[in-house]
């Protein structure tokens, strides 16, 4: 009987070890991808305009990501762009490394990286706005291996080979453990970034580097990596997807497209400081879930903006015979800790330090209060500061150039979009707006009035061009039978794409359609020319105004907006800005 027993357990054991063996194999493991994207420099959770602690930035999400890895089999931490620029510090940061006496040594922000852990950073277009050089020096020079992406981007100068390290793709080579033995997965990541750098910031990168569309880029880049033996392959796209459209097609916004090449796993976007899953502004979009947080059913995450959030894919694994597969994914934000990490904290606080002293420099005095918080809907004192020093830039550098002599003489007017102002009643009862009161003007004050690294250019257009431009920024009012000034804003238009004009009187009837709202001083016919001073994001095509594409600039400035005014506010000497309003533009 025993033999009968022995035999019938002989013949038995090849089907059950090969049960056991299958049972083992099907026991997953789980790979969490971590992301944040459009940082833009909140790193302590500090703000230098309020003076007050904030919930969110870097510092704030160091408790998550430690507690996301936690939960993780393995994880990879991936930063997705527009890391270095925005912010009070990063400002500082440029400062201390153009100044040629400066005897500051602070922490790059390649070492804040390595502190937490990142795994690789994908290039967005602000890294590009102080040029190369300084690129090179954020992200650590040749001290730190942080691997960096952007598979469209080519450098095709010496200063661009010596300054980028980037490629189209990372391969990770990992081992987690399956059934108690270590088992080789190789996870590539494949970056790309939007190509209107190469307008956005030409002075910086023309004849120094060449950009391609993403598509094509990134299904090179990802087929390369399934060559080179990719089991899992994540998507890090600095851009975004067309809103409120049911057409996804975009050079700039891509993702959409980009989530369609099969062998991509995951998706890592950013760009337009959305929160994915959970922003509706792509639901018109087939196959977009904004619920679920996937693309073309693949999961996917967009962290919104100054580390506000933490993106997090989880992707459950199996290993078998025929290689790693993906059994189950989940896409989701998490906001910020409430409490930042200390050794984050610790790490920036000689860059706080610098950055206080930084704000603090006095550099002129106003007559009059800087507030943005009607500028949606009103002139005000905020911009016609800044519109005064454009248009004195200007004619100042047309009467001292070569340029400015041999170009015709022409009105010049000016442009200028208000990026911090209040869009609705809520904001302004909750000071959400730039507010920079009467009297003394310091570097601080003007990093908040205007927030962006750009540069002054000056476009010539057609009086048509000129009414189209004026159009598409009426665009972000609309008609309201509230008596107050807020109904007539539209909060999906974000204020930098309301561009306001000095130089001439206008009206917009926000009664009429678009197209047809402004009536104005000048004449818009084809055969009248002006030159309107404006930003270089603008000029360069930055939000498609009037055609604008960097064929229409006759002047471009080699300084910044920032600088301008710093400047301006010299020229005026002691007494600083006295100036009236003038109340050129108003709504009907």
């Amino acid at each position: 009987m025993a033999t009968r027993k022995l035999a019938w357990f002989l013949f038995l054991l090849p089907s059950i070890v090969l049960l056991m063996s299958n049972s083992y194999a099907n026991q997953p493991i789980k790979l969490k991808l971590l992301a944040t994207s459009d940082v833009h420099g909140h790193f302590s959770g500090y703000s230098y305009f309020s003076k007050k602690a904030e919930p969110f930035g870097l510092a704030h999400l160091m408790p998550i990501i430690q507690q996301q890895r936690q939960l993780a089999d393995i994880s990879l931490l991936i930063d997705n762009g527009d890391l270095i620029q925005g912010s009070p510090v990063t400002d500082m940061l440029v400062a201390n490394y153009q100044a040629p006496d400066s005897l500051q040594s602070l922490p790059s922000i390649a070492s804040l990286l390595a502190l937490m852990g990142y795994d690789a950073a994908n290039l967005g277009n602000h890294e590009f706005n102080y040029g190369l050089a300084y690129l090179q020096h954020a992200y650590g020079g040749t001290k730190h291996t942080l691997p960096l992406l952007g598979a469209n981007l080519t450098a095709t100068s010496t200063l661009a080979s010596r300054s980028l390290r980037h490629k189209a793709f990372h391969m990770f080579s990992l081992s987690p453990v399956v059934n108690g033995r270590q088992q080789p997965l190789k996870v590539a990541v494949v970056g790309v970034l939007p190509p209107q750098i190469m307008q956005w910031d030409a002075h910086h990168l023309r004849d120094h580097v060449a950009v391609t569309d993403m598509f094509p880029a990134a299904t090179q880049a990802v087929a390369e990596a399934q060559s080179a033996g990719a089991d899992i392959i994540v998507l890090a796209a600095h851009s975004g997807m067309p809103k409120n459209s049911d057409d996804g097609v975009d050079s700039e916004q891509g993702v959409w497209q980009l989530a369609q090449i099969p062998a991509v796993d995951a998706i890592i976007f950013g760009h337009q400081h959305e929160v994915f899953p959970g922003s509706k502004v792509y639901d018109q979009l087939a196959h977009v879930n904004s619920q679920q947080g996937t693309l073309f059913g693949k999961p996917s995450v967009q962290p919104g903006t100054q580390g506000k959030y933490l993106g997090v894919i989880d992707l459950s694994l199996t290993f078998s015979n025929a290689g790693w597969q993906i059994i189950a994914s989940n896409s989701q934000v998490i906001a910020a800790a409430e409490y930042p990490d200390p050794t984050v904290l610790k790490h920036l606080a000689s860059s706080h330090s610098a950055t206080e002293t930084y704000m603090k420099q006095a550099i002129g005095h106003s007559d009059h209060d800087f507030s943005l918080a009607k500028a949606r809907v009103e002139p005000t004192h905020a911009l016609q500061f800044i519109h005064s020093a454009q248009r004195w830039y200007v004619e100042r550098a047309f009467a001292n150039s070569e340029v400015g002599n041999k170009l015709p003489q022409r009105p010049l007017f000016s442009a200028v979009a208000p990026f911090n102002a209040a869009l609705n009643e809520q904001m302004y009862h909750d000071n959400q707006f730039t507010f920079i009161p009467s009297g003394v003007l310091t570097l601080g004050h003007i990093g908040d009035l205007y927030r962006y690294p750009n540069t002054l250019e000056v476009v010539e257009v057609t009086g048509v061009q000129l009414k189209r431009w004026l159009e598409q920024s009426a665009a972000a009012l609309q008609p309201s039978t509230n008596s107050s000034p807020w109904g007539h804003i539209v909060q999906d238009i974000p204020s930098y794409q309301f561009d306001t004009f000095v130089g001439f009187e206008y009206q917009i009837d926000v009664s009429k359609p678009v197209g047809e709202r402004v009536s104005a001083s000048i004449s818009f016919a084809q055969s009248e020319t002006y030159y309107v001073a404006t930003n270089n994001y603008r000029a360069q095509g930055g939000g498609g105004f009037a055609g604008l594409d960097g064929s229409q600039v006759v002047f471009s400035s080699p300084d910044q907006i920032q600088h301008i005014l710093v400047n301006y506010l010299e020229h005026l000497g002691k007494p600083g800005y006295q100036d009236e309003l003038i109340r050129n533009w108003k709504l009907l």
